[in-house]
Order: structure tokens, then sequence, then C-alpha cells
């Protein structure tokens, strides 16, 4: 469909330019959609219908807006206002790295500035804020009567970030932006909890969930969220509610390193109280899973492997390097070559044990509290990896966005990158660590450093206690080398064609065909496959 002829197109250049000249000024001499100066004498500008005409909109001044003409070429045929919003949450997200927190761009929107005083009367809640005293009606949850919240129109000002029940951050909300822009309802409102003194106090109100929605909103230009907020509620268990309804009950789920803050958060709390206690000694993870009520064990069963899992990824002393190349915040990344999920499935899954530990759990004089030792041995088996595999080699200027399509395409790939990204691909990394830790499990058995039924899983998918001995530097220097023998294997660095497509393949059963046997297909492409023997010859050479 032709573009409708504007005015615009009709006026002179003399017209045109006193136009330009004018709308600069009324805008503050910046672009009417990135918001930065432009300088007539060096940027191209061009104007545009606020509205666009195909929408209806008023061939008129007061819907015409100057910009730099790179920032018209990118809003496409969206309407300004709309293309403004969305670039506007593009600068903050690209400020603070690709992701912001609600804290970040709440106070981006001058949001969080200020507590509120609440107290109790009768079946309302009074709040104050902005020198003006509210109330509102007080409900009592139908299903815990000692869930009480109110609903209310709140102001960003008095918003502020739950960083404890919802560390989340916000990555994309190009089409929650596109539905409140179409002026279409709040259909779920935003989640908060406030706490004070039952005579009455100051206290934040923090927002734990609705944070992308609000966003939307805010960016929008709106001022005020629709909340929901709980009044004095059990903080541990909302925690937990929260942490099930984006997990079990799959809403929008968190991704797998939030869950697992979360579920250590909770996890740790309980814990600390249960190692407190003077009632149960000695002191064991399987004692205090006994200790805690019949129906919330499960669950903490879970919320103890979010705990082991956080342990190794947030390791200090030394800090775990390997992380420094993980998509912490979304599924993927065109950057980054490992997806936590990857990690999940790979190092947490066989290094570690999730079930219970029977042992006592306070740290004996000696060190030898096995999940300090698991922890120390997994942190040093992955920094290996990320010294032998990715600094200084995985170049994030090239990063992981169809390198196999490069490869194919003549690309000249330097085989260090290339090397990095394919041991990293989701399936191939799955097979390779379950082979390693078989390989490492053997040579421990073999030198009476473990026994055998520690190399036998605990549960289905719940890793091992390979780890939960003391290793010397003989241990990691056969380590160490079975880790060199599998990388320097020339399939990471095959520019072929065969290879690079088997690299483009995903599932499990490929790649242990192609690893292990050295198969694609039913013919042998591979001379020396990677297998435990492959693996385990490299300790004697």
């Amino acid at each position: 469909m032709p573009r409708p002829k504007s005015k615009i197109d009709q006026m002179s250049e003399v017209e045109k330019k006193n136009l330009i000249q004018r709308i600069w000024e009324l805008q503050g001499k910046i672009c009417f959609l990135c918001e930065k100066e432009i300088n007539l004498q060096a940027d191209n500008v061009e104007l545009d219908h606020i509205i666009p005409l195909a929408d209806n909109g008023p061939d008129e001044e007061a819907n015409w807006a100057l910009m730099h003409a790179e920032c018209n070429n990118k809003k496409r045929a969206q309407n300004l206002q709309l293309a403004k919003a969305k670039m506007r949450f593009d600068k903050i997200k690209e400020k603070y790295g690709g992701a912001v927190t609600t804290a970040q761009f709440l106070e981006e929107f001058k949001g969080s500035k200020e507590e509120v005083f609440a107290k109790i009367e009768k079946n309302e809640i009074k709040i104050r804020f902005g020198n003006e005293d509210r109330m509102f009606s007080i409900l009592t949850d139908p299903s815990n009567d000692s869930y009480k919240s109110f609903f209310g129109l709140l102001p960003i000002e008095i918003l502020y970030h739950d960083s404890e029940l919802n560390p989340r951050k916000i990555i994309d909300i190009d089409k929650l932006i596109d539905e409140f822009f179409m002026k279409n309802p709040q259909l779920h409102v935003a989640l908060c909890r406030i706490h004070f003194e039952e005579s009455g106090g100051k206290s934040k109100v923090l927002l734990f969930d609705g944070q992308h929605k609000t966003a939307a909103q805010v960016v929008l230009d709106r001022k005020q969220i629709f909340c929901r907020v709980f009044i004095n509620p059990d903080k541990d268990h909302l925690k937990e509610v929260n942490r099930r309804a984006h997990k079990e009950l799959r809403q929008i789920e968190f991704f797998r390193s939030v869950l697992d803050t979360l579920g250590q958060d909770i996890f740790s709390v309980k814990f600390k109280e249960y190692l407190e206690s003077p009632e149960t000694k000695p002191k064991s993870e399987k004692g205090f899973i006994d200790w805690i009520e019949a129906e919330k064990r499960p669950d903490m069963e879970k919320n103890l492997y979010h705990y082991l899992k956080t342990r190794i990824r947030d390791f200090k002393d030394p800090i775990n390097k390997f992380f420094t190349f993980v998509e912490m915040e979304k599924a993927r990344s065109r950057i980054l070559p490992i997806s936590y999920d990857s990690v999940e499935k790979t190092f947490f899954r066989w290094f570690i044990d999730a079930t219970p530990c029977e042992i006592e759990t306070l740290e004996s004089e000696d060190n030898s509290y096995k999940r300090d030792i698991e922890a120390k041995n997994l942190v040093k088996l992955m920094n290996l990896f990320a010294e032998k595999t990715l600094e200084g080699k995985f170049d994030r200027n090239i990063g992981a966005f169809k390198i196999e399509e490069q490869i194919r395409k003549g690309k000249n790939i330097p085989d260090d990158h290339l090397r990095a990204f394919r041991l990293y691909r989701p399936a191939a990394f799955v097979v390779w660590c379950e082979l390693l830790k078989e390989a490492i499990a053997t040579y421990l058995i073999l030198n009476s450093k473990i026994t055998n039924d520690m190399k036998t899983e605990r549960k289905k998918g719940k890793g091992t206690r390979i780890f939960w001995t003391e290793l010397d530097d003989k241990d990691w220097n056969a380590i160490s080398k079975m880790i060199d023998k599998m990388i320097k294997h020339k399939i990471w660095i095959d520019h072929g064609e065969t290879i690079s497509n088997a690299f483009g393949q995903t599932k499990l059963e490929f790649f242990k065909r192609f690893l292990e046997m050295g198969e694609i297909e039913g013919k042998k492409l591979i001379d020396q496959p990677i297998d435990i023997q492959y693996l385990l010859s490299a300790v004697g050479e």
C-alpha cells in the first residue's frame, strides 16, 4: 500500500528548513525517539508523524516530530510514541549490560523514593505517602486467613524491588509495551509485600511479582501501578509459594539461575535455624530434612540441591572462573558459549550429590566436611576447563551465533574459538562430561581414593560422590592429562562440512554415537572416538 501523501512532502526546502528549526526548538533540541541531542549542522534528521497517517493521524504540526534519520529507520512503521517507549527501554537495558533489575529500572524513572507509614485501623489500612493519607480495605485470603492484603493504584515513587523474593532481571518487554500502548487493561495485578509494627510504622512497599508489566507501563509514562500488597506476610512461606508458582505451576518461568538463588535462600534460612536449635544432635542434612514438617520435605530436598549448586556457582576462594562464560539471564546467548542449563546437566549433575548427606554437617577441625571437599574439587575442575578452553581462547567479538554456518561458508574461525564453541554445544557437553566423570571415577577407584559405591548415582540424575575425597597433586595431574587429551582431539577443530554439520545436531543419542563410537548414521568417521579408555590412556602418557 503506497504511503499517504503528507503536507511535509509538498513543502519547499525553505519551508521545511524553518519547520525543522521550529520543531527542534519545541523538542528542546533533542531527538523525539532516542532523546539525545540533535546537531542540525552535523546530523541527518527527518520529520515524521507521531501517529502515522495510515492510522488516521492528523497531518499537522502538532503530530509531527523531528528525529535522527537512523532512529526513524529503526522504528519502522510504528507509532512514534510506541517506538519511543521501546527505544527508551532498550537504552536502559544497554546501560546495564543487556538486562536490568527492577530496582535499576525504577530508579531510572524516579521510582523507589519514599517509604510509607502504615497502620491498621479496624478493617482498613492507612498508608501515608506524599503528605497524604490513603485508606484501603483489608481483604483476607480465602485459602489462608493468616494472609491479609489490600488492592490499590500505587505510585512508582513508593515501589521498591523485592530482590529477596524475586532477583530475576527484566530483559524483554516489547510485547507488553504493545499491549499497554493499545490501552488494554492490566489483567494481573503486581504483587507486593509490606512489613511494619503492629502499632504502625515506616516501611518499603516491596514489589516481587509483575515487574515486567510494571516496567512496560512505566516506560509508557504511567505513574501508578495496580497492586496487591500483602500485609506482614510470612516472608519465607511467600517466597516458597512464589518460587513454586514460577516453577511447578508454570507461570512465567524463572531462569534456572534465579530458581537456584531463591531455593538456596529458602534452604539457608531454615537450615541455619536447625543448626542453632539445641534439641537435635548430631546435625546433618538428612537430620534437617527429617526435622522439618513432613509435607515440606520434598520441596526442601529440591532447595538443598539449589543451595549446593549456588555455592559452586558463587564460590569465592578461589573464584569460579568458569561462570564468566555462562549466560545467566536467558536460555541462550549469541555472545557467550555456555548456557546455565548446560552447566546444570553436566558439572552439577555428575559431580554434585544432591541427596541429603547423613554425615555430620558441622565442620570438623581437620576441614573434612564432605560438602566443602565436594565444592572445592568441582570448582577446581571447572577452573581447569576455564583456563584450558575459554580464557584467552573464546573470542566474545566472534561470539557463538551461527558459527557452523560461518565455517561452511568458508569463514576462518580460529581453532581455539571453534574448540571452545563445540565443546560446550549442549548435547556434546552432556556426553563428554559423563565420560569424563566415569574416567575420573575409574581412576580414583583404581588408586583406592574412593570406593565403588561412591561412583554410583545416588538418585537418577542427581550426581555421585566421587568428589567427596581429598585429591592430591598426583590426582589432579592425572585429571588434567585426561582433559588435555579430550580437548586436543581433532574433531573439535575439524573445518570439514561433515563434522560441521554434525555439531549442528542437538540430540543426545546422536552425540553418544558420534563421540563414543565415532559414527554418524552408521558410518565410521572418527578413527579414535572419545571413550573412557581413550581418556584413561592419557594418565600413563
